[in-house]
């Protein structure tokens, strides 16, 4: 028996995931396709789905979504579902029976031992799934055998520290980060208590809990790079928000700006550690072919319009653009520059779904910044301050971020 045969589980587990924010979704499909509206798996859809009338096989597909959002693409002419949760699939099963779905078959499949046909599979998507599969010498030798000589594995993954053993200084910046928090923002739904401190799991607890889970997470990329060829890869983050924001994620509501701006904030704090290789990247999107070969363009799904606040970045005169030009400065980086557009944003009554990032409007902001001649955060911490009020816990709690910034990405 298995926990992910628990429709409460997953249900509570859904609600408290750190995925499940939206300004955390927007940070996250950024990361993934450039664009925070659109979602990783329609996005690489249209660059590694060659072809037409084709063979997908889903793994790890839980209760569904996944793919009965690929049988919606007329591209696609059959799925084959999988997962080791009997329930899970059963579920999985009825909801696209109800919706008249066709092009879905599903099965219990356990990885670790399931022999897949030859050359069968187009495509494979594997999301969220393989690091809790033990025997992954078996199990990719018969991914690589499934796919055609074509075909693509597109995995979205936990590639972290086996059983969430991670680093001592990773365990510390997440608790810097939780002590910047309000106390209401860190009220758990499960726990239902307030989080004062963030404990890295014992191996112990993790098997109580989940034998499989994240087994030996830390050798996927090691048998992907091994076994097929790596021709896309984005590194997604989680290293952080994962363990940051379990269980309180939901407090930050996306239509209160400085709520959304906390959250914000942490996201890019997490991507400028990551991106700096200050910290390792837990969270991978990657396609991988058994034959080295470029994407496939097809015509990206309409993009949904949304409401965009013009970039808060300030202006400046012709004169003060001479003068810093000849100045010798370090420029604010662009982790800065976005942690300045969310502290800025922060202080309005009403925001946008999303802030246009102007190149023109950070030049001008350079500028400024180097003119003043102060330090990168003293420069952005003073510009936020204009308009934020110190009696506001979520105001102290940005000056909070904005000063640990500083000091765990190293901007002195």
């Amino acid at each position: 028996m298995t926990i992910w045969n628990d429709a409460t589980f997953t249900k509570n587990l859904a609600h408290a995931n750190w995925m499940s924010n939206v300004a955390v979704l927007g940070h996250l499909n950024e990361r993934a396709t450039g664009d925070p509206v659109r979602e990783w798996l329609g996005s690489w859809a249209r660059r590694w789905f060659a072809g037409d009338n084709l063979r997908v096989l889903v793994l790890g597909c839980g209760e569904g979504w996944l793919e009965r959002g690929i049988a919606a693409w007329p591209f696609v002419a059959h799925i084959d579902a999988v997962d080791f949760a009997a329930d899970a699939v059963a579920r999985a099963k009825e909801i696209a029976s109800e919706q008249g779905i066709t092009k879905i078959a599903y099965d219990v499949v356990d990885l670790n031992r399931a022999e897949l046909a030859k050359d069968a599979y187009d495509v494979i998507v594997a999301h969220a799934v393989i690091h809790h599969v033990e025997n992954l010498e078996h199990a990719f030798a018969q991914l690589r055998n499934a796919l055609r000589p074509n075909g693509t594995l597109i995995v979205n993954e936990y590639v972290g520290p086996k059983r969430f053993q991670f680093g001592d200084d990773v365990l510390r910046i997440i608790n810097d980060l939780l002590a910047c928090l309000p106390a209401r923002l860190r009220r758990g739904a499960i726990e239902t208590s307030v989080y004062e401190k963030r404990e890295r799991p014992t191996v112990e607890q993790m098997i109580a809990n989940d034998p499989t889970e994240a087994v030996r997470s830390d050798e996927l990329l090691t048998f992907i790079e091994r076994e097929l060829n790596v021709v896309d890869r984005k590194n997604i983050g989680g290293t952080i928000l994962q363990h940051l924001l379990y269980d309180i994620s939901h407090n930050f509501r996306f239509d209160v700006p400085r709520e959304r701006a906390l959250v914000e904030m942490l996201c890019t704090i997490e991507a400028a550690l990551v991106d700096a290789k200050r910290i390792p990247c837990d969270f991978v999107l990657l396609a991988a072919r058994k034959e080295r070969g470029g994407a496939v363009r097809k015509d990206l799904t309409p993009r949904p319009e949304l409401s965009i606040d013009a970039d808060p970045l300030g202006d400046v005169a012709r004169k003060q653009v001479v003068r810093a030009a000849r100045a010798k400065s370090r420029w604010l980086t662009r982790p800065m520059l976005r942690a300045l557009r969310i502290a800025l944003l922060a202080t309005r009554e009403q925001r946008a779904n999303l802030f246009e990032e102007n190149p023109r409007a950070a030049l001008r902001e350079q500028m400024r910044f180097v003119l003043s001649r102060e330090r990168p955060f003293t420069w952005i911490i003073s510009r936020w301050a204009k308009n934020a009020d110190l009696r506001n816990e979520d105001d102290r709690a940005m000056l909070m971020l904005l000063e640990t910034f500083d000091s765990v990405v190293g901007c002195r």
